[in-house]
């Protein structure tokens, strides 16, 4: 059945991308069909819906609607542009870094995935820039800065390794990770011709905002101060936002509504469901398990960077990929000899966060902004699924790859 499931899984995302159809609607009628096979009550295949992601892309995209509607995203966009110049080419950087600084300075990847991809791919559409680059930037931005040690990810690992007697490696873990995000940013750079953005510079113009937009403008401030400052979930403020908005009259409510990119949110939220089916049944352990036989001295540190970045792609990585495999590098060190337990929980760590996958928040995120208030047909969504997906596991692979090199060995940080 473990088998099955893993197949089942696979066989939904191939068909989706070849028949063109949503990837979500098959997922959740495979769904049905996985349940009554294994013998799964109805009521589990409905705790598999990722409701807390549904309420985050919901929320969050409610609002950025409304602020679509009115304009104020263009208006921004604009702004950005007109401020970096002639120096346009620099645009992906300046997302990178915003995002990067705005998560190591403590609330880590999650609150401001939505902001720095929002803001990100919105860019993207304005100026007619791959969405995979921009999303891509400000993603590897959010992660990179979540491993600082003032940040989430890096405060789960070290708490982790503190129980198991282990630490010193917050420098490492943060530093080395900031340099192979770094590598990820410039490949996208580089392969979507970020330098050649100087070519769409326009003529330089009076920029003002209206009072609706103004309104916004302020808003988004707060949402960002709410959601970084004070950790609150960037979904319930979304909504929050929007009613406030709404209520001052700031945006057309049913416009907004009608902008929302509903087909994403079915595609994220049904292959969820199918996935928490396939997990419940031993699929991801079982392409864990796989990689595991083949590990030695050399390969150790590269198959955990491939493990846990394959289980991210269908589980949480603070919450379950980073809590399950880094108590069992201290086991793999003791049985390979040569293994670095730091080693190893770096290869798990940076794996497990750096995703752009469709089916994680951030690649979510990115798909629901670009469909955002325009028709786009199954094609393109596909398409832009795809590339999320290829270029997860390009990442991956490659990191893996430096691992199994011994990157974690090459840059002494003290």
């Amino acid at each position: 059945m473990t088998s099955v499931s893993l197949f089942i899984l696979i066989g939904s995302i191939v068909v989706g991308i070849w028949r063109r159809m949503n990837v979500g609607v098959i997922a959740v009628g495979m769904s049905l069909v996985l349940a009554e096979i294994a013998g799964i009550p109805t009521k589990q295949v409905y705790g598999g819906f990722p409701t807390k992601l549904f309420v985050t892309l919901l929320g969050t995209m409610l609002f950025f609607s409304l602020l679509q509607k009115n304009k104020t995203l263009e208006v921004i966009s604009d702004f950005t542009v007109q401020s970096i110049g002639k120096r346009l080419f620099l645009l992906p950087f300046v997302v990178y870094l915003l995002a990067f600084m705005l998560s190591a300075a403590g609330p880590g990847a999650i609150p401001v995935l939505p902001i720095a991809i929002v803001i990100g791919v919105t860019l993207a559409k304005q100026l007619d820039i791959s969405p995979v680059l921009m999303g891509g930037c400000a993603t590897l931005g959010a992660v990179g800065g979540t491993l600082s040690p003032l940040a989430l990810t890096g405060i789960i690992v070290q708490e982790i390794l503190t129980e198991q007697g282990i630490a010193g490696m917050e420098a490492d873990l943060f530093i080395k990770g900031t340099i192979i995000n770094l590598v990820g940013v410039i490949s996208l750079y580089i392969f979507y011709k970020g330098y050649t953005l100087k070519a769409l510079v326009q003529e330089k113009r009076r920029i003002t905002f209206n009072k609706n937009q103004k309104i916004s403008v302020v808003l988004l401030m707060f949402l960002v101060i709410m959601v970084i400052g004070f950790n609150f979930d960037v979904g319930l403020v979304g909504f929050f936002l929007a009613m406030v908005l709404l209520a001052v009259k700031g945006s057309d409510e049913k416009s907004g509504i009608s902008q929302i990119p509903w087909s994403v949110i079915i595609m994220v939220c049904g292959v969820n469901v199918l996935m928490t089916l396939v997990q419940k049944l031993g699929g991801v352990k079982l392409l864990a398990n796989f990689l595991a036989n083949f590990m030695s001295e050399q390969s150790a540190a590269a198959i955990m960077a491939l493990t846990g970045g394959i289980m991210s792609q269908f589980s949480s990585a603070n919450g379950v990929v980073i809590p399950t495999l880094v108590p069992t590098a201290t086991d793999i060190a003791l049985m390979i000899p040569g293994v670095s337990v730091h080693e190893l929980v770096f290869a798990i760590t940076f794996a497990a966060v750096v995703t752009l996958s469709p089916l994680s928040t951030a690649g979510s995120l990115i798909m629901a902004t670009y469909t955002q208030g325009e028709e786009k047909s199954p094609r393109e969504i596909n398409r832009l699924f795809t590339a999320l997906f290829v270029w997860t596991f390009v990442m991956l692979i490659g990191f893996a790859l430096i691992c199994g090199l011994g990157y974690y060995d090459w840059i002494s940080i003290w």
